[in-house]
Formats: structure tokens, C-alpha cells, sequence
């Protein structure tokens, strides 16, 4: 039952996978349902069953204030790590873009518990497409962490995608300065390289 559900899920009908996550008695899972379904009380009354609740859980009652713009608890650093992308992208894949939104707004407050906070938010914008605010997240990543060689892969897909190549170049130069054997990284490169000088590969 709980793979039918999982199936639900990923299929997007939240409803369904909903009633059986419950049957099970996954309150994490149903819960998480009943809020892209848009009902917040529904998914509370789900992360406010256990008496000792989980990690992912908490983190569900977390953002049910978040989304609202109050912080009554910081969330873990591992909370964010494994978190915080997962519901942006599904927030703006289901459409909740004023939930997506507010969890950003939150930026500074969750960078406090896991400082990657601003390249997680960059690759979730830039996963759906937001490539200008992408570049903003990732700028504020690399003044944390301009060594991170993950932060300038992203800038330079990204660039790529606007038809930026020289920055492109720039960016996927700065990966390898800190990864220099990173394969998808010199392949990258080989591409950029070609938008170019197409002439000269």
C-alpha cells in the first residue's frame, strides 16, 4: 500500500496518496499530502498526532508557521539540508508560490542553523526555471563559500541557459580552480567552449 501511495505522490494526486498514507497511519506523509492539497489545518491535525514526533515531522510544523512569516523554532541543520529544496520545488511546482515565497523570506533566519541555505534556495529557483534569482541566492552562497565549486556549476548553467556564454565560461572556470578533475564540469566547459568558437572545435 505504502508504494500505491508513493505512486500517488509523485503523480501529483495528493488526495489519494493522502487516505492511504493514513490508512498506514503515516501521519508525516499524510500530512505533508493534506498541505499541498492546500489545507493547513488538515495537515497540523496530521503533525500534531505523535506524541513524539519526528524529524521531518518537526520540520512540517516548521514551515506551517514559515509560510505565514513566524518563526517560533529554528529548524536543525540537517532539517534544512534535507528539507528545505524539497519543499520549494514542490511548493512551485504545485502552484503555492505565495508558500515558496515566505519560505525564502526565511533565508537569513534558516542560514543561522545550516549556512548552504542560499545555494539549497539557488538550485531549487534555478531548477524551475527563475534563473535571475538564482544568480542572486548563488551570489550570496559564494560570499560564504566561493571556493564551493557546486555554487559556480549552477552560475554557469545558468548563465548557459541565457545565452551568457563568456560568463558561463567564467563560472565553470571557478568550478574547476576548486575541482579540477570534476567530469561533468570540464564536459560543461567543452560545450560553453563551442557556443564560443564553434569554429574552433
Amino acid at each position: 500500500m505504502q508504494q500505491k501511495a508513493k505512486k500517488l505522490f509523485y503523480s501529483g494526486d495528493y488526495s489519494g496518496a493522502l487516505k492511504l498514507f493514513s490508512a498506514e497511519n503515516l501521519n508525516y506523509e499524510a500530512g505533508l499530502c493534506a498541505l499541498l492539497s492546500g489545507d493547513e489545518e488538515y495537515a497540523k491535525d496530521f503533525w500534531t498526532k505523535d506524541k513524539e514526533p519526528d524529524f521531518a515531522t518537526k520540520w512540517g510544523l516548521i514551515v506551517l508557521n514559515i509560510i505565514h512569516l513566524k518563526i517560533k523554532e529554528r529548524p536543525s541543520f540537517f532539517q534544512v539540508r534535507a528539507f528545505l529544496e524539497v519543499y520549494l520545488n514542490l511548493f512551485i511546482q504545485n502552484k503555492n508560490l505565495r508558500w515558496a515565497e515566505n519560505l525564502i523570506s526565511a533565508c537569513d533566519i534558516l542560514a543561522k542553523s545550516n549556512p548552504e541555505t542560499y545555494k539549497f534556495i539557488a538550485r531549487a529557483l534555478f531548477a524551475n526555471g527563475y534563473m535571475i534569482l538564482a544568480h542572486k541566492f548563488l551570489n550570496e552562497s559564494k560570499k560564504l563559500f566561493y571556493s564551493d565549486p557546486e555554487a559556480h556549476f549552477i552560475d554557469s548553467q545558468a548563465y548557459f541557459i541565457e545565452h551568457e556564454y563568456k560568463k558561463a565560461l567564467e563560472s565553470i572556470n571557478e568550478t574547476l580552480k576548486s575541482a579540477k578533475d570534476y567530469y561533468p564540469a570540464l564536459c560543461f566547459k567543452k560545450v560553453i567552449e563551442q557556443k564560443i568558437n564553434p569554429q574552433t572545435i
